[in-house]
């Protein structure tokens, strides 16, 4: 028994070969300590300049002679490389052939003292297999857990970069466990060949080590937002086992909030006494948003003159501190008709992961009617991602005095919803990869307290769905492609002009105007290419798509319809000293650069 120069011991008798070690890292010098116990070395010298004409290799089986050359540094028309006998047993060694040599090598004059030929005859061995896999030393994690996880097992290849994979996916486990100081070890790695085989029988030694329990959390750097908050929303306690993926997850929980600029990846301490700790640290950002967005859009008549669309909307997103939000919405669709809207939210009602909130909104459509609604929700968050809510709401509808008391009813409608909603983008305000899904079923009643006629029911069912799907991917560097598509959907024996989806404008349909379709059914999609400059600042390209149903109620003044619309166009959002500045030029079908719909989009931070 004798020792290589990497620190392997290596036993070789009868080509029967065995190694023991004290750590996985050995498994990337494998291949050359077997190379140092079976190579035939060559009479070139490392720093031989020949240059090679050819190079041809002998007894391979099990790859080609152009995959091997692939392996190598030496190429035809370049010089020598001594090292290359090397790597070609160690690549075969890694790729299951542990008996792997080179039986000779020939290095012949090509007609001139500067060009050789190449020659190496190979004798591969037996692919290993392996016979077993064991672990000992397992004591607190199931066993048949562990050995699940493992690529390497009985009957299939030995890849020594495969075991060191399965060493470092088991050491993640005991991390998930609870056990960040585990260690494995390679206690056994025989080979024992024959005509047929290889067989390879493996042991691994776990050394779980102490749990680690945690005994102190720390937050740094929150100036405004309480300790307290920030550690439930990162939910974790004193006193409960820490895991390897906790950090990863309180990261994105923190940067959910939409409270700090930065969030750094949590880190462990250990004390003396062995117990274990969590530092957070995190840096507040600007918890109030405004968002503003102007539109111009031209008139459709030679001559005539167009008019200003707008949409106001502040967010108070940490009130004093406590996560607690308000916010405030203004929309103006077109000269006659704008809307209002105030939301407020309570997270974690009663310290439990349960958010409620209260909302209230109204829209008055021109002279014919006021829609009023107010609503009553509550999500719980099922897992990081997923959450599950609930709502009650209660909607009023108003014919306006004249005109509009002929077209629309007196009504109120009741309502009762369930959604659930998933979200892993990471980053809400410019994501470049992840998901985003939400859907919503409503069902309720409408009663009609004064009809436009005087046959029907007064009394009907109503059904509302809704759906929102957004992709983020990025496939080359600093590109992203965004893609969304929306669908709404609203069933009633008396739809009416209030209970229609509208759809067009900077946030729907681009290149055409605000609410220009009304439809009881509407499907959008979205596709945005776009190329970053910056963090949060990107350049793109867009072409939207809608399909629009109407149905016929010709008593309440609507006339069927189905119909197909596309837009497109180009724009710019910029990181600026005001904010994130947005500015689009939207073209629909027909449009020229002077009916194009152009839109102006501030987003500022305060």
């Amino acid at each position: 028994m004798g020792k290589d120069p990497l620190g392997v011991r290596l036993t070789i008798s009868d080509r029967k070969a065995r190694a023991e070690y004290s750590s996985p890292g050995f498994l990337r010098f494998l291949a050359l300590g077997l190379v140092f116990a079976h190579l035939v070395m060559w009479h070139a010298s490392a720093d031989d300049k020949r240059i090679l004409r050819s190079i041809s290799l002998v007894g391979n089986r099990a790859f080609s002679t152009v995959e091997i050359k692939t392996w190598m540094e030496s190429k035809e028309g370049r010089p020598l490389v001594a090292s290359d006998l090397e790597r070609i047993v160690a690549r075969y060694v890694d790729e299951g052939y542990p008996f792997a040599r080179i039986d000779s090598v020939a290095v012949a004059s090509a007609g001139d003292s500067n060009t050789v030929d190449l020659s190496i005859w190979l004798d591969e061995g037996q692919l290993a297999i392996v016979s077993s896999l064991r672990l000992i030393g397992v004591k607190s994690l199931p066993e048949q857990e562990l050995s699940a996880s493992l690529e390497t097992s009985a009957d299939k290849p030995f890849i020594p970069r495969v075991l060191e994979r399965d060493i470092q996916n088991l050491l993640k486990l005991y991390e998930r466990g609870g056990y960040p100081f585990a260690k494995i070890e390679i206690d056994d790695l025989s080979f024992q060949e024959d005509s047929e085989k290889v067989r390879a029988s493996i042991t691994l030694e776990v050394i779980e080590g102490n749990p680690a329990r945690l005994t102190g959390l720390r937050i740094e750097g929150n100036t405004s937002t309480k300790a307290d908050v920030i550690l439930r929303e990162a939910r974790v306690a004193e006193g409960e086992l820490f895991r390897g993926d906790q950090p990863e997850k309180i990261k994105r929980r923190l940067e959910r909030l939409h409270l700090f600029s930065s969030v750094s990846l949590p880190e462990l301490y250990v004390n003396d006494d062995g117990t274990a700790g969590l530092i957070m640290k995190v840096t507040e950002g600007n918890s109030n948003r405004f968002d503003g967005i102007v539109g111009y859009v031209p008139s459709g008549v030679a001559g005539g003159g167009g008019y200003f669309t707008g949409l106001l909307n502040v967010e108070f997103l940490n009130i004093l501190g406590t996560a607690r939000r308000l916010s405030a919405r203004w929309y103006r669709e077109n000269q006659s008709t704008q809307e209002v809207e105030l939301r407020y939210r309570e997270p974690w009602v009663a310290s439990y992961p349960v958010n409620a909130e209260a909302g209230f909104f109204q829209r008055k459509q021109d002279s014919t009617y006021v829609h009023r609604q107010y609503t009553l929700m509550t999500d719980v968050i099922v897992f990081d991602d997923w959450s599950l809510g609930l709502s009650f709401s209660q909607a009023n509808v108003f014919p306006a005095e004249g005109f509009g008391s002929k077209v629309i009813s007196e009504s109120r409608t009741t309502t009762f919803g369930i959604s659930v909603s998933y979200d892993s983008r990471n980053d809400p305000m410019t994501p470049t990869e992840g998901f985003r899904y939400r859907t919503e079923y409503h069902t309720g009643v409408k009663e009609i307290t004064k009809p436009i006629l005087s046959t029907g029911d007064t009394r009907n069912a109503t059904q509302r769905l809704t759906m929102d799907f957004e992709h983020f991917a990025s496939f080359f560097n600093r590109q992203v492609l965004a893609t969304s598509v929306y669908a709404r959907d609203f069933r009633s024996a008396t739809t009416e002009l209030s209970d229609l989806f509208r759809l067009g404008g900077a946030n729907t349909l681009r290149g055409y105007r605000e609410a220009q379709f009304l439809a009881s059914r509407l499907v959008w999609s979205n596709v945005e290419y776009r190329i970053l400059v910056g963090l949060r600042s990107y350049l793109f390209g867009f072409v939207d798509a809608g399909y629009v149903f109407t149905p016929e109620r010709r008593e309440v003044g609507l006339l069927k319809s189905e119909q197909t619309k596309l837009g497109y166009g180009v724009g710019v959002r910029l990181d600026s000293p005001l904010g994130l500045l947005g500015v689009s030029l939207a073209f629909g079908q027909g449009d020229t650069f002077s009916t194009a719909k152009l839109h102006i989009r501030l987003i500022n931070e305060f």
